[in-house]
């Protein structure tokens, strides 16, 4: 079972940013869908992280940006959490368990992209970064595979990388 969420979360991930783009909202969205989970806030909040933070190229990968944040609102700290413990005033236990996922999440990206800034993801992927806000330089993402299956794969990795971390901690902090 937990073999076909993480499939059709890159299954989705992969189609949305196919036809809708913007990494960290196809991703964020393939998450939503998978886990049935509607918070469109979210989802609204991810819109400026595509192609590396606002067409720039020298942001973090908005899959992994949306990876990230789902494992957070799964496990991270709540406003709650902090000022009610005296011996975790900062309510950092919460996060002492979050901070090691996000780690196998990057630790998967630099594995197999070298990295999770845009423009490294790109270089491994097509040998050169993009530069998206240029009009040009878009349709040659795009003519290089980008949107076929480019970035594509790389939504549908951060997603499903996501579903197997996600899924093994929820067994281990049972």
């Amino acid at each position: 079972m937990e073999k076909e969420k993480a499939q059709k979360a890159y299954d989705l991930a992969y189609k949305y940013e196919n036809e809708i783009r913007t990494c960290g909202q196809c991703t964020m969205r393939a998450l939503l869908d998978v886990y049935g989970i509607n918070n469109n806030d979210i989802f609204r909040a991810l819109a400026g992280f595509g192609a590396g933070v606002a067409k720039e190229g020298d942001g973090m990968c908005g899959g992994y940006v949306a990876g990230t944040i789902f494992l957070g609102l799964e496990f991270g700290r709540d406003i709650s959490d902090i000022g009610v413990d005296p011996k975790d005033p900062r309510g950092s236990k919460k996060n002492n368990f979050l901070i090691p996922l996000i780690k196998k999440l990057r630790n998967k990206f630099v594995n197999e992209y070298s990295g999770i800034i845009c423009h490294q993801i790109h270089r491994k992927l097509f040998g050169r970064p993009y530069y998206l806000a240029d009009i040009d330089e878009a349709k040659k993402f795009d003519l290089a595979g980008g949107h076929e299956w480019g970035c594509t794969a790389v939504c549908g990795n951060a997603a499903k990388w996501t579903v197997e971390i996600l899924d093994e901690a929820k067994k281990h902090k049972k």
